[in-house]
């Protein structure tokens, strides 16, 4: 047994994952977070480990801890020889599973004056980025040194004053309410925000929402910030067709934003991923609102959305639609507060942006695809509203 677990520790401090021994006597507790808890965190009671580790860890698994702090540790019961021998257990920790930085930091601890110090620590970590590899590997590992069917057992410990579940069966209900009420107070924050295309308040309380410490549903951190952004894009999306977005645009955005989501690879690239998907959205129902127009102004506009590109006019549009043009005309004023014409040339100009942020095409070409057949009418329909030139805005944005 001792060149087992002999061979067991080398193999995890090969990579800088320390390793030692714990049974029911244990008392340098420390040694399962580098003392993070005793250094930074002084009131926290590293006895709640002992315990529940005494209390759970009872059948013959791999035991994997990772708490909110995202420090992990492997835990694996050694057999017992004879009844009167204390239970022992091989431990193996800390490491995280993903590589902390000042941003990632921010989504779990508060900020504080502590910050550059807890970063520091987080440095001294080794860190696995392939959780799922790792978990292959470790059942692969622990049963071919230990043998049986050994299973891995995962456990998350969610928020910060608690490294592991309160103790109090009641206690912990009444908590994990408090944090279920808050997190749906400030989900439909979120999605009130959104509704009125405010994306910086949206912003924070999605923010605020990553650091409420939801249980994750899955071993895999990225995979869980994956989750957490697909059911983000499925609520952007019907809020989006509430707001009287065309089908087609909800479809072309919540369609791109799903495959975009499936290519990231850390949860930091996710998290920024959900930052970028509510500007987008906001953007998107802010220019492409119609729910609270009547329904002439609002097939307008969408005539005008999908038709930019074409020679439209107030006239085209009132014989598209089979309306008199000067109903129209007042009417489209009456609601918007501009008349069909600045709508026009402003959603043309709004669809050349993007292309001038290339270089692939010359403004002169983008002018055309965006329905201006005459250039010097672009540049000046393009500096009333941007006030600025194409030419500037494009040099301005590749410096």
């Amino acid at each position: 047994m001792k060149d087992t677990i002999l061979f067991a520790s080398k193999i995890f401090e090969s990579q800088n994952i320390q390793t030692f021994l714990f049974d029911e006597d244990f008392s340098d507790l420390e040694l399962f977070d580098a003392s993070l808890r005793k250094t930074f965190f002084p009131t926290e009671d590293y006895g709640r480990i002992k315990r529940w580790i005494l209390s759970n860890c009872t059948e013959k698994n791999i035991y994997v801890l990772e708490d909110f702090f995202r420090l992990s540790s492997v835990v694996f019961p050694l057999e017992k020889k004879d009844n009167d021998e204390k239970q022992k257990f091989f431990i193996a920790s800390p490491f995280t599973f993903e590589k902390i930085t000042e941003e990632s930091l921010e989504r779990f601890i508060s900020p504080s004056d502590n910050a550059e110090k807890l970063l520091r620590f987080y440095r001294t970590i080794p860190v696995i980025f392939h959780r799922d590899t790792f978990f292959s590997f470790l059942g692969a590992f622990f049963t071919e040194l230990f043998g049986g069917e050994l299973k891995i057992s995962y456990h998350y410990f969610e928020g910060r004053e608690n490294y592991l579940y309160s103790e109090k069966a009641e206690q912990r209900d009444e908590e994990y309410l408090k944090e279920v009420e808050a997190r749906y107070n400030l989900e439909h924050k979120l999605h009130d925000a959104i509704r009125k295309a405010d994306s910086q308040s949206a912003i924070r309380a999605f923010k605020q929402m990553q650091q409420t410490g939801i249980k994750p549903r899955s071993p895999s951190y990225v995979r869980n910030s994956q989750n957490f952004a697909i059911v983000l894009n499925s609520h952007l999306r019907k809020i989006m067709e509430e707001c009287g977005v065309h089908p087609f645009y909800v479809d072309e955005v919540s369609r791109n934003f799903a495959i975009e989501i499936e290519k990231c690879t850390s949860s930091v690239q996710v998290s920024d991923l959900a930052v970028k998907m509510i500007k987008t959205y906001c953007a998107q129902i802010a220019s492409h609102k119609v729910a609270q127009f009547s329904e002439a102004v609002q097939k307008s506009i969408l005539y005008i959305d999908f038709h930019f590109a074409e020679y439209v006019s107030l006239s085209v549009i009132a014989e598209e639609l089979h309306l008199n043009p000067s109903y129209l005309s007042s009417q489209f004023t009456k609601e918007t507060g501009e008349n069909i014409t600045e709508y026009i040339n402003r959603t043309r100009i709004e669809h050349s942006l993007p292309l001038l942020a290339h270089r692939e095409k010359s403004i002169v070409e983008i002018a055309g695809e965006c329905g201006f057949d005459d250039m010097n009418y672009f540049s000046r329909v393009f500096k009333k509203i941007m006030k600025c030139s194409p030419s500037a805005y494009r040099s301005r944005l590749n410096h």
